[in-house]
C-alpha cells in the first residue's frame, strides 16, 4: 500500500515536536496511521503526545518512521514523498533534482501506544493564551523542592495563569477554563511554534485524566499535568495603599528594556540595578564595582507619588516586568523588618517581585554617565531637569484598567515577519513544484501515447 506526503508537511510535523519537549525527551520512531479525517502522523514523547492530521487519503496499514530519518528528510527540498509498506518493511520513494531515490526501513506497527482521550469539554481562547503561557515560562524555578515552581499554574477557580520562581510572580486574569481546580500545565517551547499558529486560529484548552489538551486546527498535542502544590498570591497584595506608586511612560519602558542588560555592575547572583526616585530625577542605574563608575537611565516621561527612595532589584525582574506591559510599579517606603515585595499591574496582569536587601553605592563626582529617554544620547549630570508629577487619587488598591504597553516595533518583529513571509514562500514553492511534477507527468503520458499511435500507424501500413 502506497501513501503520498508532502515533505512541507512532514517539516511542518517535525518542528512541532522539536519544540514539544526537551532533545532528551524526543520520540524513537513515529507512527502513520488512517484516522476518519485522512492520515494522523503522531509522536509519542516522554511527558507529552502531539497528533498531526493531514487530509490525505491511504489505504495503508500504520506503519513507523524512526525519528532520525524523519529528520533527513525534512532536510532536503524534496516534493513529495512515497511510502509503501509490505509487512514490516517499509521503502521511501522520492524525486531529488530528477533523480529517483529510495530508502528502506523497518516498520513496527503501532505498539501498544494509544493517544490520551480528549475531554468532553474544551475552552476556546485566542493565541493570547499561548503569549500568556510563554510569559509566565519567564518566572518558573525547576529547583524547588516545597512547590512545584517548574511548572505554570491554570487556577480554574479565579481563571488566571499563574506563575513564580520564588522571587518573582506574574499573575494573569481572564482566561475562562472548564475546570475549577488548579492544574500545573509543564513548560514548553511549542506556545511560541510559528508552524502552529499557522493551522489555526484559535486555541482549545481541556483537562482529561493526567493530561493538558490543546487543539489548534488539525494538531492536538498533550502535556502531562505536573503534581505537586502550588503557592497562593493574594497576601502579596493587600495593603498597598501607602505605597509609592511608579508610573511608566511606554517609550520610556522601551528605553529601558534595550539597555538595561547592558548597565554595568553584572553578577551571577543578583545582577543588580538600582531604581532611584527623587525630586530631580526618575532614574535606573546600574554601578561597576570595581571602577567605582555608574551608569544612569533617566525616564523623561514618566511620573511617581509618593516618598522619594532608592531601591535595588535584579535587572531581569524589572526587564520581565517592561516586557510584561506592567505601566504600574509599586515600592513600601516604610520602614520594616520584612522585606515587601514590589507589586505591579498592567492590563490583567500583576507582577510581584522581591527587591535587594542591599544599598545602593554612592556614586563619585564626575563618574556618573547618564542617558536621557528623550536624547537616547549622553547628557551631563550636572544638568537636572524637573520631574512631572501627577496628583492621584487615592484607591484602595490602583486601577488596572490602563492600556497595555506598546511594545517595540524593532528588529524582532521584522525577523517575524521574514519568517512568516518564508514560510508563506515555501509552501508556495511546494505547491508550485508539486504543479510541474504533474505537468511533467502528463507530458510523459502524453509522449507514451503518441509514440503507442504511431507505432499501431506503422504496424498498419506493413
Amino acid at each position: 500500500m502506497k501513501t503520498t506526503i508532502n515533505r512541507f508537511d512532514l517539516y511542518r510535523f517535525e518542528r512541532m515536536v522539536s519544540k514539544l519537549v526537551k532533545p532528551s525527551e524526543l520520540p524513537t520512531n513515529v507512527l502513520f496511521a488512517r484516522c476518519e479525517d485522512g492520515l494522523q502522523i503522531s509522536a509519542f514523547c516522554n511527558g507529552a503526545v502531539l497528533t498531526y492530521t493531514l487530509p490525505s487519503r491511504t489505504e495503508s496499514d500504520p506503519f513507523t518512521l524512526p525519528w532520525g530519518t524523519l529528520k533527513e528528510l525534512v532536510a532536503k527540498k524534496y516534493d513529495t514523498i512515497d511510502f509503501v509498506v509490505q509487512g514490516r518493511e517499509l521503502t521511501l520513494h522520492w524525486y531529488e533534482n530528477g533523480i529517483p531515490q529510495t530508502k528502506s526501513e523497518q516498520s513496527f506497527g503501532s505498539g501498544d501506544r494509544r493517544i490520551p482521550a480528549k475531554p468532553e469539554k474544551t475552552a476556546t481562547h485566542s493565541f493570547d493564551l499561548f503569549d500568556a503561557l510563554l510569559d509566565a515560562s519567564k518566572c518558573v524555578d525547576d529547583g524547588n523542592v516545597r512547590y512545584a515552581l517548574g511548572a505554570v499554574c491554570l487556577r480554574g477557580a479565579t481563571n488566571q495563569v499563574i506563575s513564580t520562581d520564588g522571587r518573582q510572580a506574574l499573575i494573569q486574569d481572564d482566561f475562562d477554563f472548564t475546570f475549577d481546580n488548579d492544574v500545573l500545565c509543564p513548560v514548553s517551547k511549542i506556545f511560541a511554534s510559528r508552524e502552529l499558529r499557522d493551522l489555526g486560529e484559535n486555541v482549545k484548552i481541556g483537562v482529561k485524566d493526567d493530561w493538558v489538551y490543546f487543539n489548534v486546527g488539525g494538531v492536538n498535542f498533550w502535556l502531562q499535568k505536573v503534581e505537586g502544590k502550588y503557592p497562593l498570591m493574594d497576601q502579596f497584595i493587600k495593603n498597598i495603599d501607602d505605597h509609592t506608586w511608579l508610573n511608566v511612560d511606554p517609550d520610556d519602558a522601551i528605553f529601558v528594556s534595550e539597555r538595561i542588560e547592558a548597565l554595568p555592575g553584572k553578577d551571577k547572583v543578583h545582577d543588580p540595578v538600582y531604581i532611584n526616585l527623587d525630586k530631580n530625577t526618575i532614574a535606573v542605574r546600574g554601578h561597576d564595582n570595581a571602577t567605582h563608575t555608574a551608569t544612569e537611565l533617566r525616564l523623561e516621561n514618566s511620573c511617581y507619588t509618593g516618598s522619594h527612595l532608592s531601591l535595588g532589584i535584579n535587572r531581569k525582574f524589572l526587564k520581565n516586568a517592561l516586557s510584561f506591559g506592567i505601566v504600574r510599579l509599586g515600592f513600601d517606603t516604610k520602614d520594616a523588618k520584612d522585606i515587601v515585595p514590589i507589586v505591579g499591574f498592567g492590563d490583567k496582569k500583576t507582577f510581584i517581585a522581591m527587591p535587594l536587601e542591599t544599598k545602593e553605592p554612592n556614586v563619585e563626582p564626575g563618574k556618573l554617565t547618564v542617558l536621557s529617554s528623550n536624547t537616547k544620547a549622553s547628557v551631563s549630570p550636572k544638568i537636572e531637569k524637573p520631574v512631572r508629577t501627577e496628583k492621584l487619587i487615592p484607591t484602595s488598591r490602583p486601577s488596572r484598567n490602563v492600556k497595555p504597553q506598546a511594545k517595540p516595533k524593532g528588529k524582532v518583529t521584522v525577523l517575524e515577519d521574514a519568517m512568516k513571509l518564508r514560510l508563506s514562500l515555501r509552501t508556495t514553492l511546494t505547491d508550485v513544484n508539486s504543479l510541474i511534477q504533474s505537468i511533467k507527468s502528463q507530458r510523459r503520458h502524453d509522449k507514451l501515447l503518441r509514440d503507442t499511435v504511431n507505432s499501431l500507424r506503422k504496424l498498419q501500413n506493413v
